[in-house]
């Protein structure tokens, strides 16, 4: 696939075809979405185990509302990266329609996926077979500590770290991706469009690691 292999030619090629924002859609954004959506209501499901009956009912209505937020966030990222990079590059005249920008911008989270399919599973994994404790009410006042331990404890620090590096391969990734597409959504020099696709992907990243340095 030249999008792995020659993202140049991939998005040149690209360019030459009319705009088809279904296809970054239908085969890399929606799973991407769907994966991180259905991973995030699981951990929820897993962590409400530790609470009473009548607080796990509650918690799990707080897991759906966050499984819609996660599935629609992926989204808003990608209008939101695709908007910064095009906005960027018109200051180094940058040419060419937004639905341009968005739909190559789309085929840029391609790592984002690839880490999911590999992170996801090794997580879902290890949080299987942890086993928490029931907490009581009177434990949950005595020591509102105790839940934020648990939910630690959920996932090791070993699988952290390898989230961290899998992280930040995938931010390099992107951002190698995302400099070829704007280059040519919006016909400006690699480096200007490097320049461009830099501080949405840093920014990005950034946010994705600090998700994970919590758990440490």
């Amino acid at each position: 696939m030249k999008l792995i292999t020659n993202p140049d030619e991939f998005f040149a090629e690209l360019k030459q075809r009319d705009v088809r924002i279904r296809v970054p859609l239908l085969t890399i954004v929606l799973p991407v979405a769907v994966i991180m959506a259905v991973y995030q209501f699981l951990l929820m499901t897993k962590f409400s185990q530790i609470f009473p009956r009548e607080l796990a009912q509650f918690l799990m209505v707080g897991a759906y509302i966050s499984v819609v937020s996660t599935f629609i966030g992926v989204f808003a990222a990608w209008v939101i990266i695709a908007a910064v990079m095009h906005g960027l590059s018109s200051f180094f005249g940058g040419r060419g329609e937004f639905r341009r920008t968005f739909e190559f911008v789309g085929y840029g989270f391609l790592p984002s996926l690839v880490g999911e399919v590999i992170t996801v599973p090794m997580s879902l994994y290890y949080i299987s077979r942890v086993e928490l404790p029931k907490l009581t009410v009177q434990q949950i006042q005595q020591n509102p500590e105790i839940v934020k331990k648990m939910m630690m404890s959920i996932v090791p620090r070993s699988l952290v770290y390898s989230n961290l590096i899998i992280n930040a391969a995938v931010t390099v990734w992107s951002l190698v991706l995302w400099s070829f597409a704007v280059k040519h959504a919006r016909e400006i020099e690699l480096k200007n469009a490097f320049i461009c696709a830099l501080i949405p992907t840093v920014l990005f990243g950034l946010l994705e690691i600090w998700k994970l340095i919590k758990f440490l």
